[in-house]
C-alpha cells in the first residue's frame, strides 16, 4: 500500500513473489506473469473491459503476460500460478524470500523510467482509495493498462478479485478448496475453548501497535478460530487496520493467547526481549500461564502462501 502508515507497518512482513524464468527454466517454477491457459498468441492480444472495485475501467489483456504488481502482498499472485515481472516490495521480510529471485525491484518511490523499460501490459495496483494511491494510479495508467484491487479485502475476496484480473479465476477456487481442508484439519487438532481470545502486538520501527482485523489477524479470527479481545473488537469495528499504543497500555488488549512480532536482527527484536522482562508485561495473566509466542514480523500477512504456511506453524507455536 502506499499510504504511509501501512508502509511502515509492513516494512515488517511479507516479501515478493517472483522469479522472471528463462524459456530454459525448471518446470519447478512459475512462469513470470504467464497464467496456465496462455498458449496461444491471438488468445495473449485479446483484452477486454473490466470494472474494477472502485468503479474505475480500462481495457485489460485477456491473459496478461507482463505484469507490474504494485503491492505489499506479491503472494497473492504467486499463489495463483502467476509472476510479476516487476514489484515495488522486494526488500520486505516476507516468509517466501526465496521465491522472489528474478523479479525486477521498480522501487519506491516507483521508478517510471524503469517501469516503462519493462514494458508490461498490464499493472496492478493494491488500492485503499487514499491521495497517495490515487497519485500513483494517475501515474501508472499512463504507462500501462492499471487495474486496481481491493486491500482491506478477506484473502478469499482479494484472490478471487486478482484471479479474475489475470485471467485465472479457478486456480482462486482451486487454492480455497484445498486450503479450507487444511484449514479445517488444523483447527480441529487446535481444539480451542469457545471464546478463547488472542492479540497480535507488533514492535516495529521504535514503536509497538496492537493489530486489528489485518494481515495474520485474518487469519487468526476467522470464525473457527481466536476471538479478539473487547478492546482489539472496537478497533475492527472502526476499520482500524492496527493502532499504535504505549507500553502501559499493553495488557488492556491482551487476550488470552499473545503474539508479539519483530524483526529478527534489529533494535525492535531487543526492545521486544527488554519488554518481557518488564514489570507490565509480566502482570498479564497469558503471561503468567506462558501463552506467548514470540515470532518473527514476516508472519504478519494475509497473502495465500503466508497463510497456508501458517497452518503449520500455529500448532508448533501452542505446542499442540
Amino acid at each position: 500500500m502506499f499510504n504511509m502508515k501501512y508502509r511502515l507497518l509492513l516494512l515488517s512482513l511479507l516479501l515478493i513473489i517472483g522469479s522472471i524464468l528463462s524459456a530454459c527454466g525448471s518446470d519447478s517454477k512459475l512462469p513470470t506473469s504467464q497464467s496456465p491457459h496462455s498458449s496461444s498468441a491471438a488468445v495473449e492480444n485479446e483484452t477486454r473491459l473490466y470494472k474494477d472495485f472502485s468503479g474505475r475501467e480500462a481495457v485489460i489483456p485477456v491473459r496478461p503476460q507482463r505484469v507490474i504488481m504494485i503491492s505489499d502482498n506479491p503472494g497473492d499472485m504467486l499463489a495463483l500460478g502467476v509472476k510479476p515481472i516487476g514489484n515495488d516490495v522486494l526488500g520486505e521480510p516476507f516468509v517466501y524470500k526465496s521465491e522472489l529471485d528474478g523479479i525486477e525491484d521498480i522501487g519506491y518511490p516507483h521508478n517510471l523510467e524503469k517501469i516503462i523499460s519493462l514494458e508490461p501490459d498490464l499493472i496492478l495496483q493494491t488500492f485503499d482509495n487514499d491521495a497517495a494511491d490515487i497519485e500513483v494510479y494517475e501515474k501508472m495508467s499512463k504507462i500501462a493498462p492499471t487495474a486496481l484491487y481491493n486491500r482491506g479485502a478477506g484473502t478469499y475476496e482479494r484472490i478471487r478479485e486478482i484471479a479474475d484480473i489475470l485471467g485465472v479465476k479457478q486456480s482462486a477456487e482451486d487454492w480455497i478448496t484445498r486450503y479450507e481442508s487444511k484449514s479445517q484439519k488444523m483447527w480441529d487438532r487446535l481444539d480451542l475453548k469457545e471464546g478463547e481470545t488472542a492479540t497480535v502486538y507488533l514492535r516495529l520501527a521504535g514503536r509497538y501497535y496492537v493489530m486489528g482485523s489485518y494481515s495474520i489477524t485474518l487469519f487468526l479470527y476467522e470464525p473457527r478460530g481466536f476471538r479478539p479481545t473487547a478492546k482489539v473488537q472496537e478497533l475492527i469495528d472502526k476499520n482500524e487496520y492496527f493502532m499504535e499504543i504505549s507500553e502501559e497500555v499493553l495488557p488492556d488488549y491482551a487476550g488470552d493467547y499473545i503474539f508479539l512480532l519483530s524483526l529478527p536482527g534489529t533494535e525492535d527484536e531487543k526492545a521486544a526481549k527488554e519488554l518481557m522482562e518488564s514489570p507490565i508485561w509480566n502482570t498479564i495473566p497469558a503471561v503468567k500461564e506462558g501463552r506467548v509466542t514470540v515470532a518473527d514480523i514476516s508472519w504478519n500477512a494475509s497473502d495465500p502462501i503466508t497463510m497456508e504456511r501458517i497452518l503449520d506453524e500455529l500448532p508448533k507455536w501452542l505446542g499442540k
